[in-house]
């Protein structure tokens, strides 16, 4: 039988709709891999230092031991979860994020404890967070280089736009109903004319089991990225961060700059000498930028150009008007420093999209459609844009990134800032991306 004729029979026929099959439910290994990393980290080094049998009498230092490591991975391993929901470029950002968490959160439990002053290994305390570390970082690699997830795709046509990514697998949603294989989901073009065949076999396969998903929403699941091509009006709504998430987020990045200045202000000093120094000119370079819902501002930096040079408003790879110590302030991003001015007055956030300055904001604006939607949040001074990209100019780089800042948008939370904030640190200790 021609493969046509196989296609329009299998579309035709509901009953082959309900063969398809579902992989393994895959939440099942997340519970296991907690529940052996708790038997790693915390209950196999028990025999190691434990006098007596644990809990048969009172509170001592095993028993203190014991619950202090058991809060500390339970912690870990479920803020490293929520964290991993977000997508990752690799092992090495991975644990760029889980490994300041991790000494954060054994260093507070740690300072309860002393505070409270109850006896416990420290040894073993320490120990656990170190197998935490090695557990978590193993499961990560094992994950990406031996789970692979498999996707029945409709239509064919839409396969090559895919992300190519080693973990995933797209196959032919009508080669997969006619081999019968097991399928993590199917992908479907909802948005294109599928056809009542089609339509009932994607029903079929919900009945059975088989989770079936937009095709815009595994793209931007998998990279990071709202696609532009297909956005509707009826999607703006959800690019409306949570109100009372910003409003209490903006309360904490008041208190931790306040909290933050003390030790920023000497570095601060010491910037601004080494600029002053360095070339003629003023030690702040002052521009006006676009900020929340288009009002401009004046955001302000470290100088890091020849003082009256001239040329166009964005930086060139090699760009003859950047000072020696320009060079060095923006590889380290220690020129973006004199922005937590910006955000104490509100101009800014600590998180957000990249303001961009008003003579670029109006043509962007103009020949980008949607661009104007980043105004809806404060811009930032890092962002998710800026470190899955890093520095963009030109219109097809400057849609790209706005795709990143529209997933920002839908996804602005704590978890995702948390996230960005800790990559940052990544981000300037590699030096990457910069201008």
């Amino acid at each position: 039988m021609a493969r046509g004729s196989v296609a329009a029979a299998a579309d035709s026929s509901p009953s082959r709709g309900r063969g398809l099959r579902s992989a393994p439910q895959r939440f099942l290994e997340i519970w296991i891999e907690a529940a052996v990393g708790f038997l790693f980290c915390v209950i196999l080094p028990i025999p190691l230092y434990a006098t007596g049998r644990p809990f048969e009498h009172e509170m001592a230092g095993t028993e203190f031991t014991i619950i202090a490591t058991a809060v500390a991975y339970s912690v870990v391993w479920y803020c490293g979860r929520r964290l991993d929901a977000f997508p990752r470029g690799s092992l090495r950002g991975n644990m760029g994020y889980v490994a300041p968490v991790a000494i954060l959160t054994y260093g507070l439990i740690a300072a309860l404890l002393l505070l409270v002053r109850a006896d416990y290994s420290r040894v073993q305390f320490i120990g656990s967070g170190i197998l935490t570390l090695f557990w978590m970082a193993s499961v990560t690699h094992l994950r990406a280089r031996f789970l692979v997830r498999t996707y029945a795709v409709m239509p064919r046509s839409t396969i090559h736009e895919m992300p190519e990514l080693a973990t995933c697998r797209w196959l032919d949603f009508d080669d997969v109903r006619a081999r019968g294989l097991r399928v993590d989901a199917i992908v479907a073009d909802l948005s294109a004319e599928l056809g009542p065949g089609r339509l009932s076999a994607l029903a079929d396969a919900a009945i059975a089991g088989v989770p079936v998903l937009d095709r815009r929403y595994i793209v931007e699941t998998l990279t990071g990225r709202t696609p532009l091509g297909g956005l509707t009006p009826n999607e703006f709504g959800a690019l409306l961060p949570s109100r009372q998430y910003l409003l209490v987020r903006r309360g904490i990045e008041l208190l931790f700059t306040i909290l933050l200045l003390p030790l920023l202000l000497p570095l601060l000093l010491g910037v601004a000498a080494v600029v002053r120094f360095d070339s003629p000119g003023p030690v702040f370079f002052m521009q006006t930028r676009i900020g929340r819902r288009g009002q401009p501002f004046r955001m302000v930096k470290f100088r890091t150009m020849f003082h009256g040079a001239g040329g166009p408003s964005f930086t060139t790879t090699v760009d003859p008007r950047i000072t020696r110590v320009g060079h060095f302030l923006r590889r380290c991003r220690l020129d973006e420093l004199p922005q937590l001015v910006n955000v104490l007055r509100g101009d800014m956030s600590w998180v957000g999209p990249r303001p961009e300055a008003e003579s670029l904001e109006r043509g962007y604006v103009r020949e980008i459609e949607y661009f104007a939607l980043r105004s809806i949040v404060r811009p930032g001074v890092t962002g998710w844009a800026q470190i899955n990209q890093g520095y963009a100019h030109d219109h097809d780089e400057m849609r790209s990134k706005l795709e990143y800042d529209l997933y920002y948008l839908k996804h602005c939370s704590l978890w995702l800032d948390l996230m960005i904030v800790l990559r940052t640190f990544a981000v300037v200790f590699r030096g990457t991306g910069a201008r």
